[in-house]
């Protein structure tokens, strides 16, 4: 009697146990409208775990305790897949098929609910490494060269076998990849410059369920801002309505964790972007040369509606960035007066003249001067800048 009394004590122990590693109840994800990080829709994703039922169905002592064995193995069978994991991820390179990142993801399933918040952090980083040497992440395709793959394959046809031919065998198997609606695509960086890609939103996905709200919200966004380029030749490649959103999002979103573990790079991207908005880039401006008026009567109307945001920085820079525009230049000499050189004793030119006064007047160093060695456009995590 006493016996059985312990097995069952050890039972229900273990039981409580297990319930202990399942998955976080289901997260709510942020919504495509920028201006708030609380309207979202519900995702669901499951995990197989070792089942409990042999437990619950054992009617003797010794059923019982086969049961535990049983689990015990699977479990520590699990652990021990999991103390490797990083091992097997970084063993994942351009030699590597497909079939082996699927048996990443088939570990980390199993792993993810049982592990603790730093290492699936790092995780999340050696999954995000593990895919660009996979894919080749210096390994561009020029325009002359990959031009009719990538307009087939945009096309919905079949690659013929001349074009296979035609390229290297990695390039060839990555194709048939794309072909196939495997989690990797062609991305046009610009310049006539190709690269392989693969789909951040199934990356987030993955471990999402798995994070704390703050964390989760920033790889997901990230997810969804960077499955494309931002940058083409100096220019911005997405709209000026896309580049407001993403400087409303970031900083709503270091307003609502300003704890949270991706803190220092959500201040950064809110940085980059809010300074993208009013300044544009080299070849893209969202003004006339003298900054007087906008090139699209639309953005008037945007920065506009933009100033009304309660307690928001983004508010307080448009009412100043408006009020610059309505300045005559006679008033913005006197009020921002213009050294004839910059601080690297180069001479400052009439198209310099208005955005060297913009930036006394905003006063808003380049986040770039900041923090520049900090990818934060490519992927669902920031990284540094690889120094060759």
């Amino acid at each position: 009697m006493q016996k059985t009394t312990l097995s069952l004590i050890m039972g229900v122990s273990l039981l409580f146990a297990m319930s202990a590693c399942q998955p976080p109840a289901d997260m709510k994800k942020t919504s495509d409208n920028s201006d708030t990080l609380n309207k979202s829709s519900t995702s669901t994703q499951t995990t197989k775990q070792p089942s409990t039922q042999p437990l619950i169905e054992a009617k003797t002592p010794r059923a019982l305790t086969n049961a535990l064995v049983a689990l015990s193995e699977k479990q520590l069978t699990n652990k021990l897949v999991c103390t490797k994991l990083s091992a097997s991820m970084k063993d994942i390179d351009d030699k590597s098929k497909i079939e082996d990142i699927h048996g990443i993801q088939r570990q980390l399933n199993a792993c993810l609910p049982m592990t603790a918040n730093i290492e699936i952090l790092q995780w999340l980083t050696e999954y995000q490494a593990l895919y660009g040497r996979f894919l080749g992440s210096n390994d561009s395709m020029d325009y002359a060269s990959f031009h009719d793959v990538v307009e087939t394959i945009n096309q919905g046809k079949q690659l013929s076998v001349a074009q296979l031919k035609a390229l290297s065998p990695r390039k060839r198997y990555l194709s048939e990849l794309v072909q196939s609606n495997a989690d990797v695509s062609v991305l046009y960086l610009g310049e006539g410059i190709f690269k392989f890609h693969h789909d951040l939103k199934v990356m987030a996905d993955l471990f999402a369920p798995y994070l704390p709200a703050d964390q989760a919200i920033f790889i997901q966004r990230m997810a969804k801002d960077n499955q494309d380029i931002f940058w083409n030749d100096g220019a911005v490649a997405v709209s000026f309505d896309e580049v407001m959103a993403r400087a409303v999002f970031w900083e709503n979103y270091v307003n609502t964790y300003p704890n949270s573990y991706f803190i220092k790079d959500g201040k950064n991207l809110f940085a980059t972007y809010r300074y993208i908005l009013f300044y544009g880039s080299n070849n893209t401006q969202w003004t006339d040369d003298s900054i007087h008026e906008f090139i699209n009567p639309k953005y008037k109307q945007a920065i506009q509606q933009l100033a009304k945001r309660p307690n928001s920085i983004l508010a307080q820079d448009a009412h100043t960035f408006l009020d610059f525009m309505a300045l005559s230049d006679s008033k913005r000499k006197k009020k921002y007066p213009v050294p004839n050189k910059d601080d690297n004793s180069n001479k400052i030119d009439d198209w310099e003249i208005p955005r060297y006064q913009l930036t006394e007047v905003l006063q808003k160093p380049s986040p770039w001067k900041m923090d520049g060695n900090r990818d934060c456009l490519t992927g669902v995590i920031c990284v540094d800048y690889k120094v060759e």
